[in-house]
Order: C-alpha cells, then sequence, then structure tokens
C-alpha cells in the first residue's frame, strides 16, 4: 500500500470511526513497513491534514456546493488530504496531489465522487488569492482559529484566561510538531553515555534543560527503529512529565503510591529514582493499562514496582495512613498537550471539561487519606485549565488544615515565584503542566 492511500485509510478510521491518530499511525507503519521517506511522507500527510482540520473544511465549505459535515466520509477524508497536500506541502506537485485525489475517488467512491472532486481540488488553486483568511481586527477569533488551527471555544477562553498577546503565542507554540523525548533509564546507563549513543547511529541529540534525565531527538527515526527503547535504555515522555517524579522526591526505603498510573511513565521514573529499597504501588483502574505498566517496569529492569487494580476515588478507604508519598496524576482535559495529538484537539468540547475538577477533588480527598503523617501528595496535570490545577489545591487546602504546600515553583531550574509548578507553554516553551506538592504535618 503506498503512502497516501494508507494516510486515507488512517485519516478515515480516526474521522469516521473515532480511532486514535497515534495507534492507528503506529500500526499501519508496523504493517506496511515503509522505508524512510515513505514513513515521513505517510506521517506529514496523517498529522498534518489533522492538525489543519478546521482549515481544510472552511476551504471546503469556501469552494463546494455541499458543506463538509455533509459529505461522505470518503469523499471528505480525500478532499481533506488532497488540500492539505496543496495548500501545505510545496514539494508536492498540485497535478500528483489532484491526480491522485481523482484516482482514490473512483477507486473508494464512484465516478461522481471523482468529478466533484477535481472540480473542487483545482478549483482551489484557481481560487487561491480569494480563500484568505480573516484579519486579526475584523475577527481575531476566527484569524486564530483558522492560522492556527484551533477551535473558536477554545480560542475565546484562552483570550479570557490569558489575553490576546499571550493567546497568540500559546495557540502558534500548539500548531509547532513536538519533537520526541526520551527519559533516560538510569537504572541501566547515564544521560551522557545514552545520548554517546544515540549520537552514535546519527540521530541529532540534546539534553533536555529542566528534566535530568531528558534527552530530545532532533531527527526523529521512528519509534520502531528506535533500538534503545526495545532495550530498555530508556522510555519515550515528555520532558514535564519526567519532572513529577523528581518533585516527590522518592527515597530508599519509601512507599511510593502512583495513582491513575498507566501506562507507568512515572511509575517507573519513580522505581528508579528511589532505587531497589524503596517501593512503587501503580494503581489503576483498568487492567489492560495495567499491563502496559508491568510491560514498561520488565523492559525498564525495573523489580520494585507492583499493580494493583483500583479506583483511585476509593483508595483512601484501603490504604489509610500507608505511604510516604502519592502521586496523583489526575485525569483532566489535556490542554496543555495538544499538539500531541492533534486528533484529540477536535473532540473537546466544553461540557466534557466542566465535570473534571469534582472527578479532580474526589481523588485529592482519597489520595491524601493514603498518606502517612510528614509523608507527602504530589498533584499534577497536564492541563493549562486553572480550574483543574491551582483551584482544586485551593480547594483541598481550605478543608485540610493539616496538608501544608511545599514551593516548587523555582525547582529543576524554573524561575517562577509561585508555590506550585505551572508551566506555561507561551512562556516556558513547553507543554503545559502542573505540579504541587503538599506535606502532612507531623
Amino acid at each position: 500500500m503506498d503512502a497516501r492511500t494508507a494516510a486515507f485509510h488512517t485519516l478515515l478510521a480516526v474521522c469516521k470511526d473515532d480511532a486514535y491518530s497515534n495507534i492507528a499511525v503506529s500500526q499501519t507503519i508496523k504493517k506496511q513497513k515503509f522505508d524512510d521517506r515513505e514513513r515521513r511522507f505517510y506521517t506529514e500527510l496523517v498529522y498534518g491534514t489533522l492538525r489543519s482540520l478546521n482549515y481544510l473544511d472552511w476551504l471546503i465549505n469556501r469552494l463546494g456546493t455541499r458543506k463538509a459535515e455533509k459529505l461522505d466520509p470518503v469523499c471528505l477524508a480525500i478532499l481533506r488530504i488532497g488540500l492539505y497536500q496543496l495548500f501545505f506541502m510545496d514539494r508536492v506537485p498540485p497535478s500528483a496531489a489532484c491526480n491522485e485525489a481523482v484516482t482514490a475517488a473512483k477507486r473508494f467512491g464512484n465516478t461522481g465522487m471523482s468529478r466533484f472532486v477535481n472540480a473542487l481540488l483545482r478549483g482551489s488553486l484557481r481560487r487561491r488569492d480569494e480563500l484568505v483568511v480573516p484579519r486579526p481586527e475584523d475577527d481575531l477569533v476566527m484569524h486564530l482559529s483558522l492560522t492556527y488551527h484551533q477551535q473558536a471555544w477554545l480560542i475565546r477562553k484562552w483570550l479570557e484566561d490569558f489575553g490576546e498577546e499571550e493567546t497568540a503565542a500559546l495557540c502558534r507554540y500548539f500548531d509547532t510538531v513536538p519533537p520526541l523525548c526520551i527519559r533516560t533509564n538510569t537504572n541501566r546507563i547515564s544521560r551522557t553515555d545514552l545520548m554517546e549513543r544515540l549520537r552514535a547511529h546519527g540521530l541529532i541529540c540534546r539534553a533536555a534543560e529542566h528534566a535530568p534525565e531528558g534527552i530530545y531527538l532532533d531527527t526523529n527515526p521512528g519509534i520502531h527503529k528506535l533500538r534503545i527503547i526495545a532495550e530498555g535504555l530508556g522510555l519515550i515522555q515528555d520532558e514535564p512529565s519526567q519532572l513529577a517524579a523528581h518533585i516527590a522526591g522518592p527515597q530508599p526505603g519509601n512507599i511510593i503510591f502512583d495513582l491513575c498510573a498507566a501506562p507507568g511513565g512515572k511509575a517507573t521514573h519513580l522505581a528508579a529514582l528511589g532505587g531497589e529499597a524503596c517501593r512503587v504501588y501503580a494503581f489503576d483502574i483498568y487492567a489492560h493499562k495495567l499491563k502496559l505498566i508491568e510491560e514498561n517496569a520488565v523492559r525498564l529492569g525495573l523489580k520494585n514496582i507492583k499493580v494493583i487494580l483500583q479506583d483511585a476515588e476509593k483508595i483512601g478507604a484501603l490504604y489509610t495512613d500507608k505511604a510516604d508519598c502519592v502521586l496523583v496524576d489526575a485525569p483532566c482535559s489535556g490542554l496543555g498537550i495538544l499538539r500531541h495529538k492533534p486528533d484529540l484537539r477536535w473532540r473537546k468540547r466544553p461540557e466534557d471539561i466542566k465535570p473534571l475538577p469534582a472527578l479532580q477533588r474526589r481523588i485529592l480527598e482519597s489520595a491524601a487519606q493514603c498518606v502517612k503523617p510528614g509523608g507527602t501528595l504530589v498533584y499534577s496535570t497536564c492541563t493549562i485549565n486553572e480550574e483543574e490545577n491551582g483551584a482544586v489545591v485551593g480547594d483541598f487546602l481550605q478543608r485540610h488544615k493539616e496538608f501544608e504546600v511545599i514551593p516548587v515553583g523555582t525547582e529543576l531550574g524554573f524561575s517562577h515565584d509561585e508555590p506550585y509548578l505551572r508551566i506555561l507553554p507561551q512562556r516556558d516553551g513547553l507543554d503545559g503542566f502542573f505540579i504541587a506538592k503538599l506535606k502532612k504535618k507531623e
């Protein structure tokens, strides 16, 4: 199967059948065994099209007689991929993009569909000068939404939360392609030695600024070619996510609870930092996700992790005063990591976010019961939504005077004069993340 056809099938699975793009892409690459050039073309087609979805649909609505949401999913997928090549991939000849789209429409649709696709794509080339995004002074929300590919309701929220200048910077950040970040498995190798091995294989890499084990790959060969992952020398984990275990600060002899732990990035990090004499209990509500933690622990050579099937909301009554440290990596809206999952940015709805703070409060309440006197409670999310971050922790502290804040705003090379570590993409150049550390009084 060629790269364009594979991209069509992946896009159809994501947009029509609600498949997750990262899983669908990984499975396709493994199955098709593309060479490096084909893999890069395929992944750019899929992720680029998904990232630009609202702009591509805006083009379709301006050019066609039928609105994008009314089109057959097959036709819509073909048009989106074709328009992405025409408007975003300069190295693809327009004739090739149009001809391949028409061929796909004949193959997977019918003659009428192929004529419609041909007319719309070639019309987009003739009318390109007319397809101008509204200016900021005319419609700021629409300008930012179409230029940087975000939903309009999110733009409005960010304008309210951060103001015009920071919202524009935030949108620019989320419209970039994230580099691959690896966490060194210091249980087996140092970061310096791992970087030397990567460079010996022709990979350009650099040390992360804040995460002591973090390595960025500026050339991404694809996960299936990264042998160091299979060998257990490293684990793919974004830099802000690596900071949570350091702030938790596991020590030899500690009993650590990691709630909502799958797929195990933070749990395995806690286990590596704490050493063999530290015991990490990784809890999750889904059995199949616990298997991912076990697989990661085995691959990394960590024997001090035990997985337990348990609802985080109920854990407090079962393990009262048992842990030296509890890490709550709370379920959240994920609004800090939108550049990593381009398909999910279009699935977010305001009504999906509203119930989250109540759930987070319940989990934090339950987790707090597990903390020994003198122990610590760490709360983290990958969102920039304050209602899920400082508001949740502040409400908890109002009701629990036995806990006090341990300021972490200046840890790990940050210079934020705040009690919590609040990472904002537009300010810090990293994915949005929030970490609060609380101590239970003796």
